[in-house]
């Protein structure tokens, strides 16, 4: 019991952490806590869904699908919203939670509230030591890995990744000397829409689709951020996995009814001791 639920939190660990890490890298540049990234989650799904169900498109395919709405939808917020009011955070945010907001009630008027079966892309489960995993948990888990990699090199050995550390350091001398802030802000908005849209698709086949999908994996996603530290990958990883560790086991052997409130009680008890996270480097 106690092995299968500590695989069961790493699964859902890897999707908090997919998320968070786009919300970190928006975060630490902008100064934006993007709530629309739930949105875009939501809409990333429903995608996903329609390529598998209506247009037969394989999930792989499915999923790139997703990633592309995601990535794009990001963008488009960030160009002809965001960039509007540069400086002014406070109707940044506003916008932010609109968005959020919006999205939620467009998906209710375009597909109902009711929940949509999204169906398995792999069928079994690996057996071990007595407990079970199923192949598309594995499949969470393996791609998250992979993403994390990708992004870290990009932004360690890529010339527009050190864009990205110069800005989050100091905009205004990233600025002075010659580097593209506008063009920086469009680069981490896009990857944290593809990161947010990745994690929707590969967990929708494990749950449902559904408009309210994207409330609580977004909360979530920003109390990993807020744990991990802004500015680290390291606290992204310790902050999601760790937190889905705590939900699973905390479901098990206290009460399943507290499952939720689990994350803001370990919020709390680390900015007690760590205010700026366990990780931040700011």
């Amino acid at each position: 019991m106690l092995l299968q639920q500590i695989l069961n939190g790493i699964v859902v660990g890897a999707s908090y952490a997919l998320i968070a890490l786009g919300l970190n890298l928006i975060w630490s540049i902008t100064d934006i806590a993007d709530f629309s990234q739930g949105g875009t989650y939501v809409f990333a799904a429903y995608a996903a869904y329609f390529m598998v169900t209506l247009v037969k498109m394989p999930f792989v395919a499915a999923l790139l699908v997703g990633m592309v709405v995601g990535g794009v939808l990001s963008y488009l917020f960030e160009r002809f919203l965001y960039r509007r009011w540069t400086g002014l955070s406070r109707i940044q945010l506003l916008c932010a939670i609109a968005l959020f907001f919006l999205m939620a009630n467009l998906a209710i008027r375009f597909w109902t509230a009711k929940p949509k079966i999204f169906p398995a892309y792999l069928k079994g489960s690996l057996k071990f030591a007595g407990v079970m995993l199923s192949y598309q948990r594995i499949v969470v888990v393996a791609v998250a890995a992979v993403l994390f990699v990708i992004v870290y090199w990009f932004i360690q050995k890529t010339k527009m990744g050190k864009a990205i550390r110069a800005a989050s350091q100091d905009r205004e001398a990233a600025a002075v000397v010659g580097i593209n802030i506008h063009t920086v802000n469009s680069v981490v908005f896009v990857i944290g829409g593809i990161l947010s849209s990745t994690a929707a698709v590969l967990i929708s086949p494990l749950y449902s689709v559904f408009p309210a999908m994207g409330d609580l994996p977004l909360l979530k996603s920003l109390v990993v951020v807020i744990l991990g530290g802004f500015g680290s990958v390291a606290g992204v990883l310790v902050g999601g996995f760790g937190l889905g560790l705590v939900e699973a086991l905390g479901g098990v052997y206290i009460s399943s009814a507290y499952q939720h409130g689990f994350a803001f009680i370990v919020l709390i008890l680390v900015l007690l001791f760590f205010p700026k996270g366990l990780f931040g480097k700011v």
